[in-house]
């Protein structure tokens, strides 16, 4: 194969647009700064649930995804929810293949469609990265 990584690029964009349609009005879409910088989606697949795609675009292109569990009852807000998330996925980059872990907190307002979250994702391959972010995502309905 000429080029794994965009073969791999390819294959990843078919399965988030599956999760998509899935998920429906359940999707979130936006964009996140930091290691890596560039689009992130999450599509809710039950009420604590979600995948979370990212396209990085600074150094390189990468993508990643992993499946994240919620816990909205782990900080009290007056208004909003805000949800601890963590779990598990992978990463693909031009270096290969990492499997990475994710943990991350958002802030999700009552009274607009916009959650702000910030992440850390460690992710072990051919080498080493530590990756995290910061980010605002709009909720699709």
């Amino acid at each position: 194969m000429k080029n794994p990584l965009k073969f791999a690029a390819f294959c990843f964009v078919i399965c988030a647009l599956s999760v998509g349609a899935y998920a429906k009005d359940r999707g979130e879409a936006g964009v996140v700064l930091g290691n890596p910088s560039g689009f992130s989606g999450k599509f809710f697949l039950s009420d604590k649930n979600a995948v979370d795609v990212v396209v990085g675009l600074d150094r390189g292109m990468s993508l990643h995804a992993d499946y994240l569990w919620h816990d909205f009852e782990a900080f009290k807000v007056n208004e909003g929810s805000m949800p601890f998330f963590y779990g598990v996925g992978v990463l693909i980059t031009e270096k290969g293949l990492f499997a990475q872990g994710k943990i991350g907190l958002e802030y999700l307002f009552e009274t607009n469609p916009l959650g702000i979250f910030i992440e850390v994702a460690p992710a072990f391959g051919p080498d080493f990265r530590f990756q995290g972010g910061l980010g605002v995502r709009y909720r699709l309905k």
